[in-house]
């Protein structure tokens, strides 16, 4: 008789800004990343990435691994339901084994589909339907999710990053494995905490090694070393969805409930007393300006981070007024820009020495030209993640075209949009980062695990663009955000 256990894997991962204009389709996944049965497999292995850290555990354990669909798309706009349900439907299509002992998924929890409230509910419903029976069910999820008590509720365990920027997928994806195998070894479930907190942050302020979220997950750290207390999780949550679960939220684990709620209640008083900590500082492009006035007293590299056109965070990476900065200064650097036009022509493979004139368009009241010569162009350019961040992931750049003026700025254009979670993303361009002297980042902290450790002056902008790190831009109609903390204050 087989004994051996059998788990399936897969899982949906998008960060949705309902304030974009960009909506997400099916294509946008099977362009990021779109990993299904075998190949879902093969591609990750060894990735530092949560169905990566399932992988492992499963291995050492002798799991019979079901694998069916694991869909992300880069951050943007409300996902089609059209889109979602042929996600739904074709990790469904693989949940055909009788026998399955367990369901691992990896979520994000910031997912929002039109006319599908709660759609990582949605999906674990449908499978638990499917079912027709009780299998235990883990999920891991982004520490931007904004998370919904239904998730909570019909899953086993939700097990979320201690990152930001995010290093730890492999980690919790084995922390989440782990905590599978146990349940279907001692069929014993957990005591469960969940509360949404009224607190609105931004990306920029979320980092996890910098005040306050550091000081904050120290204290989680120290709860989860209690015997009675499996695992507690805090998310800061994603303020750029206008949802009904919008907000801060700590879930916990344990065996013993009231220990469990006592080292929960804690927290959330520890995350009280540090939330004046996530006012953002910033300057504006005017401010920005006469900080650049000063460019040679500067230390080098500077990093300029764009927060509020944050690709990462569903921002188009498109907005030209920092780059307008630099070209009025005539300063050097690197800056990245989305520019999906240049699929219109064909380049060849081939490094050319040309001059050029490009006219750079965000919409139709702003328009630039730049000038330069092209160092880089290549036709449908690709490279394989080497850092800390989704290790093994590949990065489809798309057609590419570097444009370098006359005082050494060079200006990246590339078809598809880029979240520099590495960087490599300009190290394969042949730029080095620490001989650059300014590189301005289209994100709110993941920059920090690319160019963190040679920055040594930041300047953090606030463009006005769909991140904007002043959340009173912004008109929430689907909860009272008003009563939120800051908008209340």
């Amino acid at each position: 008789m087989n004994n051996k256990k059998s788990i399936f894997i897969g899982g949906i991962w998008h960060e949705t800004n309902t304030f974009s204009s960009k909506k997400t389709y099916i294509k946008d996944f099977k362009s990021y990343q779109w990993l299904e049965g075998k190949n879902l497999l093969k591609k990750s292995i060894n990735t530092n990435t949560e169905i990566g850290g399932f992988l492992e555990v499963f291995h050492k354990k002798n799991i019979n691994i079901k694998p069916s669909l694991f869909a992300a798309a880069v951050p943007s706009g409300i996902v089609s339901k059209t889109s979602f349900l042929k996600i739904v439907d074709k990790i469904l299509f693989y949940i055909n084994d009788k026998n399955l002992n367990g369901i691992a998924l990896a979520l994000h929890g910031a997912m929002v589909v039109e006319e599908i409230d709660f759609p990582e509910y949605y999906l674990v419903q449908k499978i638990k339907r499917k079912l027709k029976k009780y299998v235990p069910i883990v999920a891991t999820f982004d520490l931007h999710a904004n998370l919904s008590k239904k998730l909570f509720e019909i899953c086993d365990i939700l097990v979320g990053y201690d990152t930001f920027p995010h290093v730890d997928m492999g980690e919790r994806g084995r922390e989440a494995a782990s905590n599978l195998i146990q349940l279907i070894e001692t069929r014993k479930k957990f005591k469960k905490f969940y509360r949404k907190l009224p607190i609105l942050t931004v990306p920029q302020m979320q980092a996890t090694n910098e005040k306050p979220m550091k000081n904050i997950m120290e204290e989680v750290f120290k709860s989860e070393k209690k015997k009675s207390i499996n695992l507690i999780s805090i998310s800061p949550g994603f303020p750029y969805s206008d949802i009904k679960d919008l907000g801060m939220t700590i879930i916990g684990y344990g065996t013993n409930q009231k220990e469990l709620n006592q080292e929960c209640h804690r927290l959330i008083k520890v995350i009280k007393q540090n939330k004046q900590k996530f006012l953002p500082k910033y300057l504006s492009i005017k401010e920005l300006e006469k900080k650049l006035a000063i460019f040679d007293k500067l230390k080098k590299p500077i990093i300029i981070a764009d927060s509020s056109d944050n690709v990462g965070g569903g921002s188009l990476g498109a907005n030209l007024e920092i780059l307008e900065v630099l070209i009025k200064q005539n300063l050097p650097g690197t800056i990245l820009i989305w520019a999906p036009f240049i699929k219109d022509k064909k380049y060849k493979d081939t490094v050319l020495n040309e001059s050029i004139a490009i006219n750079l368009e965000t919409n139709k009241s702003h328009r630039m030209a730049i000038k330069g010569k092209i160092i880089f162009q290549k036709h449908n350019f690709s490279y394989v993640r080497d850092g800390f961040y989704m290790t093994g992931q590949h990065v489809n750049m798309g057609d590419v075209k570097v444009i370098k003026t006359t005082f050494n700025l060079k200006i990246i254009l590339t078809e598809n949009r880029i979240m520099p979670f590495d960087d490599r993303h300009i190290k394969v361009l042949g730029i080095d980062p620490k001989k650059e002297k300014i590189i301005v980042t289209k994100s709110g902290s993941a920059w920090k695990i690319a160019f963190g450790k040679i920055a040594n002056t930041i300047i953090n902008v606030d463009t006005g663009d769909i991140c904007s790190s002043n959340l009173e831009r912004f008109n929430y109609t689907k909860t009272n955000a008003k009563k939120y903390w800051p908008l209340n204050d």
